[in-house]
């Protein structure tokens, strides 16, 4: 082997690390930059949310725009939600459910997460804890119901986080219908348990004490009850 120094680059992701806090930093600003110079958006104007308050996607018969530019625009921004930006994951999630089929009202929404990125370019995801504090493990679950107006299934969404850092997220529509807000809550708590128990046992496997329970945050009274 050559030892080649400190890492700095790992598949197009630039790894700062500070040692004064003990941090690692993730960030995929130039891929992000080159995305949006590609798409001609490199001067779009600033957004600060990644989707719009309720809107809703039609599902169509048939596309009404070129189904190979909206497949490629929108597969230039899985990457970097899969790697270091959970804010884009709700967004990504939707309008990948319109890829065969995509008309002008998903490539307005696809467009408004382009705004929105050009406005956080420099959003990084931090790794890492205080050297004295013990990193726990703590998962957050919500979801949204009936959101999607072509078949009223629900939305799920989890993110867990080690010490403080974010590293798990999701979000995924549910395989079935929901008949409350409470049952798709449900729904969205199993799906993040799931997620749970795997960290747990791959955090076993690399000798980390995982004796004490994991704690799942979930915003509705009576799904805490059913569970």
């Amino acid at each position: 082997m050559t030892d080649l120094g400190e890492m700095g680059w790992i598949l197009g992701i630039r790894m700062t690390c500070d040692w004064e806090k003990c941090t690692i930093l993730l960030s995929q600003k130039k891929f992000i930059n080159d995305t949006l110079e590609c798409y001609g958006m490199q001067n779009a104007c600033p957004i600060s949310s990644p989707a719009l308050a309720n809107e809703h996607l039609l599902k169509l018969s048939s596309p009404a725009i070129d189904t190979k530019v909206y497949q490629w625009a929108l597969s230039s921004l899985m990457y970097p939600m899969l790697a270091t930006r959970p804010d884009l994951a709700y967004a990504i999630a939707a309008l990948g459910q319109h890829a065969a089929n995509p008309g002008p009202d998903h490539q307005h929404t696809l467009e408004h997460v382009f705004h929105y990125l050009w406005a956080t370019t420099n959003h990084q995801l931090v790794l890492g804890c205080s050297a004295a504090s013990v990193p726990t493990l703590l998962g957050y679950a919500n979801s949204n119901w009936a959101s999607d107006i072509n078949n009223h299934k629900s939305m799920s969404g989890y993110i867990f986080t080690l010490g403080g850092s974010t590293i798990s997220w999701s979000s995924k529509k549910q395989p079935t219908v929901a008949l409350s807000s409470t049952e798709a809550k449900y729904i969205a708590g199993a799906y993040a348990t799931k997620e749970a128990v795997w960290l747990r046992l791959l955090f076993s496997e690399l000798g980390q004490d995982m004796s004490s329970s994991t704690t799942l945050h979930v915003d509705n009274q009576s799904t805490m009850a059913i569970a």
